[in-house]
């Protein structure tokens, strides 16, 4: 059974997911992906800044120092090539129903090499066979 401390963090993704889909499906062909992302990364740092208020820690020099870790600017990086991909997607009439599943399915498998060589993460049978599953869903979507 999942606990709480797992089930919330889940749950704040998924329904960041299908805001997220359902909004970039919805953006107007006339704005620039670049500018909608000026406007979507405005609105990330409001929300980070004041869920930052309301959380535990300070933001004291050393920790704002440590914002220029290379993880940190790989999420940045990460971030916008994936949201400048799914815009771009979406303009090409790609559906919201298919695309993320697609884009999420070959990421998850791309994702267990990265898992076992970097973080020494276990690839069980059980799991071994959950990706073969996903991957064959992949398969059979992109018909």
């Amino acid at each position: 059974m999942m606990r709480a401390a797992v089930i919330v963090p889940l749950a704040v993704a998924i329904a960041g997911g299908v805001l997220y889909h359902g909004a970039a499906k919805m953006i107007p062909r006339d704005l620039p992906p670049s500018l909608v992302l000026v406007g979507a990364y405005a609105v990330a740092l409001l929300a980070s800044l004041g869920t930052h208020t309301l959380l535990p820690g300070t933001a004291t020099p050393a920790a704002l120092a440590r914002l220029a870790h290379p993880a940190v600017l790989a999420l940045g990086l990460g971030a916008f090539l994936i949201e400048t991909g799914y815009v771009a997607a979406y303009r090409t009439g790609l559906p919201v129903s298919l695309t993320s599943v697609l884009v999420n399915g070959v990421t998850a498998a791309l994702l267990i090499p990265v898992g076992l060589v970097l973080f020494g993460e276990r690839l069980s049978p059980t799991r071994g066979l959950g990706l073969l599953l996903c991957l064959a869903g992949v398969w059979l979507l992109r018909k």
